[in-house]
């Protein structure tokens, strides 16, 4: 290789991971936030003064047919005063689902009493449009929203809505935890990446008075504040955390409280993951063009500016995985040549990326389960966790460019109960399929370049090269042929 071409590709690799140690500097912040917290009493709500509120309870859902009587038989039993307390649920559903629900209601007379079947003629405006018209069809002041895969306590109310004494507070958040955690390793992954979330960075942010965002089910609105946040905007795939910005701008307060949890489902097939990812990713993109430049221009302290930056921001670290991805062995064999260069910054990356990133993980399951022995679980997989969150990047990635480039979009549903993913209408899912195909043949692509690399350097003697590049590889094969399975199932089947 040419010295030119050598610099060129010094100067990407240096890049990237310059860009992935600021990433990193993020997570350690977090963690140091959540410490200084953990170590802080919990504090009591205020006492409720007054009359009882009225709360409607909003269940939105589309082609929800395994889980929606559960869903049902949760959320009925609530307690809160029946004459103060409102079901709606929100069913754009075109398949069986709202048969299925009618059943539930016939068959269910006395828990169905307060219970409303709402049915829109279109689903315009998806999820964000079902709930700024159920809106308008109660005069409740306030609102619990629940998902399709959600089990709430008969509790939740009674936990949550003290926290509404203070007339400055506008959500209430509850934390997620999952009951089918540990029925696969794609599940167990999912509840260790979502517990650093939901464990660490909601508390975190939180305890340090940052901005953080409803997490769009499992949570409280006051209607005040979210009429004078501007109600649901269907321009982004992710209104929750657009909403949430919004509100926080106008002073409202958003209250998370990490002890009390509502159970909810993780996906189960690879492909409704990567459609749940695309779409967070796709729409933190989204909101971050929307939002960014208002919160930077507002008067809310610096530290928070600085904080809400970092969170509308953290989707870049995927183009940034990808290239790292597309470079590595490249510059291994033709830029490096195994000089200082690698010996000086390769540590820089692993402690600040990979040692942060696992750090992350390890808290968020020791305080979420009290227990030494998940944290030590999760450092002896941490290799293979952070081969499949590298090797997630690449879905991640195009959703990156998808929401810098595009406004609003489908909601595409994150289907619960092992059912397929599936966009709306024949065109909707060809494209997905067509996008979803080209994401896989990319993961295949770069586990094939690991693989030729790993090979390469095990011959040249470096094992240790050899085998990091190994696992690397193994995150992209893998969740590329599992992908081809889920999105080709005959030729799943035909392989087995």
């Amino acid at each position: 290789m040419s010295p030119i071409l050598s610099q060129i590709l010094l100067g990407l690799y240096l890049f990237t991971l310059a860009g992935m140690c600021v990433f990193g500097l993020h997570k350690v912040k977090m963690l140091w936030l959540y410490v200084r917290a953990s170590s802080r009493p919990v504090v009591a709500p205020p006492a409720w003064t007054g009359p009882q509120p009225k709360v409607c309870i909003q269940l939105p859902l589309f082609n929800e047919p395994l889980v929606v009587e559960a869903l049902l038989e949760k959320v009925t039993a609530i307690r809160w005063p029946a004459a103060l307390l409102e079901i709606q649920v929100l069913d754009d559903s075109n398949d069986e689902t709202p048969e299925i629900i009618g059943r539930w209601l016939r068959a269910n007379p006395e828990r169905a009493a307060g219970v409303s079947h709402i049915r829109r003629t279109d689903r315009s405006g998806y999820k964000a449009g079902a709930l700024a018209y159920a809106n308008t069809l109660t005069d409740a002041e306030f609102f619990a929203i629940f998902d399709a895969d959600f089990r709430p306590e008969p509790d939740f109310l009674e936990v949550m809505m003290p926290q509404f004494a203070d007339a400055g507070v506008g959500v209430v958040q509850a934390r997620w935890e999952f009951n089918n955690r540990r029925e696969s390793f794609l599940t167990r992954f999912q509840g260790i990446f979502l517990d650093a979330h939901f464990v660490v960075e909601q508390a975190a942010r939180h305890s340090a008075g940052l901005f953080f965002n409803f997490n769009g089910t499992a949570g409280i609105w006051r209607r005040a504040a979210l009429d004078e946040a501007g109600g649901w905007t269907p321009d982004t795939v992710t209104e929750d955390l657009d909403v949430s910005y919004r509100a926080q701008l106008k002073g409202w307060r958003f209250v998370y409280l990490p002890h009390y949890a509502v159970m909810s489902e993780l996906p189960q097939n690879l492909t409704a993951f990567k459609s749940q990812q695309r779409r967070w990713t796709k729409g933190g993109m989204q909101v971050m063009r929307k939002q960014l430049g208002t919160i930077l221009r507002s008067d809310v302290p610096a530290r928070i500016k600085r904080e809400a930056a970092s969170h509308l921001l953290v989707g870049f670290i995927h183009p940034l995985l990808v290239m790292f991805s597309f470079i590595f062995v490249p510059y291994l064999v033709f830029g490096a040549k195994l000089s200082g260069t690698w010996f000086v910054f390769n540590p820089l990356v692993v402690v600040l990326t990979s040692g942060a990133t696992v750090a992350l993980y390890i808290t968020g399951q020791y305080f979420s389960q009290r227990k030494w022995k998940e944290g030590v679980v999760v450092f002896l997989t941490a290799p293979l966790m952070l081969a499949f969150g590298l090797a997630m990047s690449v879905t991640c990635c195009v959703a990156v460019v998808e929401g810098l480039s595009q406004r609003g979009g489908e909601f595409v549903r994150t289907p619960k109960g092992g059912r397929a993913v599936t966009a709306g209408g024949l065109l909707s899912r060809l494209r997905s399929r067509t996008l979803f195909a080209a994401i896989i043949v990319l993961e295949l692509v770069l586990g094939g370049v690991m693989l030729a690399g790993a090979v390469y350097f095990e011959q040249c003697g470096l094992e240790s090269i050899a085998i990091m590049l190994l696992v690397k590889a193994s995150g992209f094969l893998g969740i590329g042929l599992i992908s081809t399975s889920d999105l080709f199932p005959r030729l799943g089947a035909a392989r087995a």
